[in-house]
């Protein structure tokens, strides 16, 4: 018998947090489902102890279809654990690569965990990019320190089963899904061995041995040990876990995995890999006792208690009656009386914990079912979104009984970080009972110190070492997705004998006439933000011309503010203006400024820095902003960037007068990169594709991913090619398998699956033909050009190609056979069509000087 349930279990099960719209909350189980739906959940929960961790590399490699199914019908406490939080994909909505995409993909994860009923966990790793092996993912993750992280969230999750993604074996393909699974074999021994990680059980820690282990297997019967209906219908949800497990999937909007969700008979399959299997199995319990109080164990009050409270749990999922709440509430306050007189029972010993902590998780979610059958909900709002340190601020905290039988009241009070004051705003005693079918209301004014911090990721506080992010050591929520939010409330309510304690975090709430009610979380920020855009600017040495830079100023100080912006320069350099007064007159004021930087003459090839910097009347000073990560499927989230740039000077040159218009693709931002070499392109839009004048323009660029995003784009491709027969150059950056499917190019193409790339950035590369005019004109192509560069070379590079086209590089990763389509030029009529796989959208944002240097080659092809 496993006796495990963990404190993370037990606060989630505690916290009664009804969905609300526009809303995302971490770590509360489904909390999708409301009113009878939730309650029947929940119910499916009481009375068993099943728990199961899910390990892969990275969002969206979760097996969602077991997900749904442990954790929604047969109600096992369920969690997933990804290595990483997704930074070095793609973004297929938005621009956000990196640490912001990571915030983006979090939260993507915990929208797919509110369908699917899981919980989230990570580790420290920070995804680097794709990689061909778990050598070289080990090369930039320490193994030890991620293997102790994986253990951390085994002894504090403490699961009966784990499953994982991947097989650890070449045949998993990328290197990070290869670690998941080799880190998830070593950690199954490690976390039971008290020698192993000795730091982990001094905080509280204790050993945990798993009891199986599997292998997901997708679906693919061949060699599966467990075979699972996932197609049925389940009428408490009104869907199968399948389609569950699709509308799940289909949160992971930057990864573009939007699914159908198909009805019919579906499976889940299996792999037994520890113990090894004896054979099939009719499911993953298969050897476990996964009751409170198993059969066969030694008699006692206690477990005559625990057996009886077993019986009462079960006779009421059987019963169970949306329209007849009255007997289950009884029925529930019986079983939790029940509970209760075990748990007394059992004195709090080293061989009695995990039973303890087990009942504690019981109790929690027995009660959690108690207040959602009686109809107790809480709510909890601000009348401010953005708060300030030294702010105050209006709290409202509302209990509603929406049931049948009064609620007695001991105690509504905000629940607050230390050193936060809140003081109550009616004059009127609150009332010792919230009656039947009414809503109490209390309110209170909440006074935040000057020296708050602001809302940030407790992952992204420190600097990262090398790719692994810095978790603080007494950070409590680590391994978690995110800290708690720091505004709270809670109300301790006594039904009938029975102490229940409801907990949500505020949430300011808007009305929009057009989307209705919107709910945004309660954030703290600085007085001002202050964003300098861009964080790199590229300076020719050839041509030096001024560079333009815009601060965006908001303000959130409630009273107004003062003060000055000016730019901080080298020595030698000059900004237009070189300051700014600005006046804020109220919170929520926008302000962009635009500067104009000049270089002095013959300024030196390198790095020179620019900073921003709000001086206020008050003294203080403001050199810092938050980018907020904000899309209508997720919580808001805020990314802080020192408000610093970086002027990268080398000689790049470019050819006077192009004309360059370009065809935005996914989470585009080439055209704002172009502006480094001193183009600005027109962006083309569907009107201008159709009927447009293309011979107007001496290059066109698509962006990344523009086939996959643009139904426009393929709408009217043939125009394009047309432009390029009668003389126009033709720019396409890395395209996915849409342009190779669809014909799009002018002469035929494949790629490989997996498609062809280079995912070693120091990757040796050479030309194919250096006396081609893009390696000589107007930049000299050389060796030095391709160092720098970050995360990969390139990726979707054609597989084969027919003679129209020439091959400009080889480059391949170490081991591998070099590959020659990652940059193909064809004579088209009388104009040039290009393709380059090249990673031309990492390189941009970090001013590598080769890659701008290349690209204005591809452009001067299109010089008359």
């Amino acid at each position: 018998m496993n006796w495990r349930r963990s404190a993370i279990g037990l606060l989630a099960a505690a916290m009664l947090l009804p969905a609300a719209p526009g809303t995302a909350r971490a770590q509360d189980g489904a909390a999708e489902y409301r009113g009878a739906t939730a309650l029947g959940l929940t119910l499916r929960k009481l009375g068993t102890t099943k728990r199961v961790l899910m390990v892969g590399a990275h969002p969206d490699d979760e097996d969602t279809q077991l997900l749904a199914r442990f954790a929604l019908e047969e109600g096992a406490d369920v969690a997933y654990l990804s290595l990483t939080r997704g930074e070095g994909g793609q973004n297929g909505i938005g621009p956000e690569l990196g640490e912001g995409l990571g915030l983006l993909r979090t939260e993507e994860l915990l929208a797919a965990r509110r369908v699917d009923g899981a919980e989230q966990f990570f580790t420290r790793a920070y995804d680097f990019g794709f990689s061909k092996s778990a050598d070289e993912a080990f090369a930039h993750w320490p193994r030890e320190a991620l293997l102790e992280d994986v253990v951390r969230v085994i002894r504090l999750y403490r699961p009966d089963v784990i499953v994982t993604v991947f097989s650890g074996t070449p045949r998993d393909g990328h290197g990070q899904h290869q670690v998941s699974a080799l880190l998830a074999h070593e950690a199954f021994a490690a976390a039971a061995d008290p020698s192993r990680f000795p730091g982990q059980l001094r905080e509280g820690l204790r050993p945990w041995q798993v009891s199986k282990m599997y292998q997901s297997t997708r679906g693919r019967t061949e060699g599966a040990t467990v075979r699972l209906p996932i197609g049925e219908l389940d009428p408490l949800i009104g869907r199968s876990p399948f389609q569950l497990a699709m509308a799940s999937r289909s949160r992971h909007r930057s990864q573009d995995m939007g699914q159908p969700e198909l009805a019919g008979p579906r499976w889940g399959t299996l792999l037994r890999i520890r113990p090894d299997s004896g054979g099939t199995e009719p499911s993953i319990w298969a050897g476990l006792d996964t009751t409170l109080a198993p059969s066969g164990g030694a008699e006692s009050q206690a477990m005559r208690a625990l057996r009886g409270y077993q019986q009462q749990v079960e006779t009421l999922r059987a019963a169970y009656n949306p329209l007849q709440r009255g007997s289950l509430v009884s029925g529930l306050m019986e079983a939790l009386e029940t509970l209760r007189q075990a748990r007394a029972a059992i004195p709090v010993t080293n061989g009695t914990a995990d039973l303890v902590r087990a009942i504690d998780v019981e109790m929690a979610q027995a009660r959690t079912a108690l207040a959602q059958a009686a109809g107790l909900e809480l709510d909890v709002l601000s009348d401010d979104a953005r708060i300030i340190p030294g702010q105050a601020f209006d709290l409202t905290v509302q209990v509603w009984n929406g049931g049948d039988v009064d609620a007695g009241v001991d105690s509504i009070l905000p629940a607050l970080p230390a050193g936060w004051r809140a003081e109550p705003i009616d004059t009127v005693p609150a009332p010792r009972t919230v009656k039947a079918g009414t809503l109490l209301a209390r309110r209170f004014r909440v006074h935040v110190p000057a020296d708050a911090h602001p809302t940030e990721a407790y992952f992204l506080r420190a600097p990262r070492e090398g790719d692994l992010y810095r978790w603080p050591a007494d950070e409590p929520a680590r391994a978690r997705p995110f800290e708690p939010g720091a505004v709270a409330a809670y109300a301790a309510l006594d039904l009938t004998g029975v102490p229940l304690r409801l907990e949500r975090e505020a949430q300011f709430r808007e009305v929009d006439l057009r989307q209705g009610e919107l709910r945004r979380p309660v954030m703290i920020v600085p007085a001002v933000s202050v964003l300098l855009d861009p964080r790199t600017r590229v300076l020719s040495t050839a041509a030096p011309r001024p560079i333009a830079y815009t601060v965006r100023l908001a303000s959130e100080a409630t009273d107004g503010m003062a003060g000055t912006l000016r730019l901080e320069l080298p020595a030698g350099w000059r900004a237009e203006p070189a300051s700014v007064p600005v006046r804020f007159a109220k919170e929520g004021e926008v302000l962009e400024v635009r500067f104009t930087v000049t270089a002095p003459a013959g300024v030196a090839p390198g790095d020179h820095p620019v900073s921003a910097v709000f001086a206020g009347d008050d003294g203080r000073t403001f050199a810092r902003g938050a980018q907020l990560i904000d899309y209508p499927h997720v919580r808001a989230r805020p990314l802080y960037h020192a408000a610093r740039s970086v002027i990268r000077a080398f000689d790049v040159r470019v050819p006077q007068g192009l004309r360059v218009a370009y065809i935005e693709g996914a989470g585009e931002q080439g055209p704002g990169f172009l502006a480094n070499l001193g183009i600005t392109p027109e962006l083309l839009d569907a009107a201008d594709l159709a009927e447009g004048d293309l011979d107007q323009f001496d290059v066109i660029v698509a962006g990344s991913r523009a086939y996959e995003v643009r139904t426009d784009l393929m709408a009217h491709n043939q125009r394009l090619l047309d432009y390029v027969s009668r003389g126009g150059t033709f720019i396409v950056q890395y395209n996915k398998y849409e342009i190779v499917e669809g014909g799009f190019t002018p002469y035929p193409i494949t790629m490989a699956r997996p498609h062809g790339r280079v995912t070693d950035e120091n990757a040796p590369v050479r030309i194919l033909d250096p006396s081609h005019p893009v390696f000589t004109a107007p930049n000299q192509i050389t060796d030095a050009d391709w160092r720098g560069w970050v995360q990969e070379r390139g990726l979707y590079f054609a597989e084969t190609w027919g003679d129209a086209y020439t091959p400009l590089l080889e480059m391949g990763d170490p081991g591998e056979t070099p590959l020659r389509g990652g940059l193909l030029i064809a004579r088209h009529g009388q104009g040039t069509y290009v393709y380059t796989g090249l990673a031309f959208f990492r390189q941009f944002p970090e001013g590598v000087p080769g890659a701008y240097r290349l690209f204005a080659n591809l452009l001067a092809l299109g010089a008359k």
